[in-house]
């Protein structure tokens, strides 16, 4: 047999696996190959294979022409244990024990962000108050376009009154006006309010 660099695959026969003992257990219970085993519990075949190689159960390992055995409930067992370790549990490798402290400091990080997110943002009553106050200068200058139309209209000579591109000029002229007044005046007031 040729020395390779992984010795842990180097015998697929059996590995070095006893099932949990219990007094009404007589065998491993449920052994499924690894495509039904991702099927049944919805894991990735990722998370799977990443368990295996991390020491989960395995009853025996596949090849191209036989299926994997795996005990469904021992790693399913082992993978929740795996899961809940913390950084601090001596059996954890260094690398895992680096992969769980990474994990909790960007949740960390995001709990900051979040907090710092949540600080920016406005209660249901001011956002009523700030968007009662855009309405009401809104209708104000809304309210004041038609009187501001009759008055332009009327201010012009009747045979310029006649001609139809006039006039659109004129209310196209008006109602500029007023959103203008309403963009200044909005802006205006939310300066107001910051300051």
């Amino acid at each position: 047999m040729v020395k390779s660099n992984y010795p842990e695959f180097e015998s697929m026969e059996t590995l070095p696996y006893e099932p949990v003992h219990h007094p009404e257990r007589v065998g491993p219970g449920a052994t499924m190959t690894k495509q039904e085993f991702c099927r049944t519990f919805g894991i990735t075949r990722y998370d799977l294979d990443r368990a295996i190689e991390n020491g989960g159960p395995v009853l025996r390992r596949g090849n191209q022409f036989d299926p994997w055995e795996i005990p469904a409930g021992d790693m399913l067992r082992w993978m929740i244990e795996d899961k809940a370790k913390t950084a601090a549990d001596p059996d954890l490798s260094p690398l895992r024990q680096n992969q769980i402290k990474l994990i909790i400091s960007q949740t960390e990080k995001l709990e900051l962000k979040n907090a710092k997110m949540r600080r920016k943002l406005v209660t249901i009553g001011e956002a009523v108050t700030v968007y009662r106050e855009e309405a009401d200068i809104i209708r104000k200058h809304l309210r004041m376009v038609p009187d501001a139309v009759v008055k332009a209209i009327s201010a012009l000579k009747p045979e310029e009154r006649a001609r139809a591109s006039i006039v659109q000029v004129v209310i196209a002229d008006c109602i500029n006006d007023a959103l203008r007044a309403i963009s200044t005046e909005g802006v205006d007031r939310a300066e107001e309010q910051a300051a």
